[in-house]
């Protein structure tokens, strides 16, 4: 994984890279606080962000990053400030079948690190699909259902009998 800011990339490595003021950093911006924000690689194909403070103003895609870290595929942008970075992966073939489908990020978001109200609210107003009502086991699926369930029920009487 790497991110690319005004033509240069910077390879991810396996431990935490810092983006910020800090002549430490790994990507020296110098508008930002000294630790703005941080990206840990997760893999090959994945990376995350983690805002270092409340105040910062970090949006991956047009979503505000949170102080919990937010997931990073190929091909996001990364705005911070008034700087802009690409997600890039050199072993991804765009368009294949690794490019995650229409609402994926919010859904491996959400399988990542929980469901915020806010978030999840935000995304979702105005179309929350319609109430899906339960249906009713019809025909041979029932019977066999009710024979799992009587067996349960007469191996759990055996063995406290």
């Amino acid at each position: 994984m790497q991110l690319e800011y005004q033509g240069h990339r910077y390879t991810l490595t396996d431990s935490d890279f810092l983006i910020g003021s800090d002549p430490g950093s790994g990507l020296v911006l110098a508008s930002l606080s000294p630790k703005h924000a941080t990206v840990r690689k997760l893999g090959t194909r994945m990376a995350t962000i983690t805002p270092m403070a409340d105040a910062v103003d970090i949006l991956v895609n047009g979503v505000t990053a949170q102080r919990e870290a937010m997931p990073l595929l190929h091909g996001d942008v990364i705005k911070i400030g008034e700087h802009q970075l690409k997600v890039i992966n050199p072993e991804h073939p765009a368009g294949g079948p690794d490019t995650p489908p229409v609402g994926g990020r919010e859904r491996l978001h959400d399988t990542m690190f929980g469901v915020r109200k806010e978030s999840l609210l935000s995304h979702l107003s105005g179309r929350i699909p319609p109430k899906v009502e339960a249906r009713t086991l019809q025909g041979e699926y029932s019977g066999i259902i009710l024979a799992g369930v009587v067996s349960v029920v007469a191996i759990l009487a055996f063995l406290l009998l």
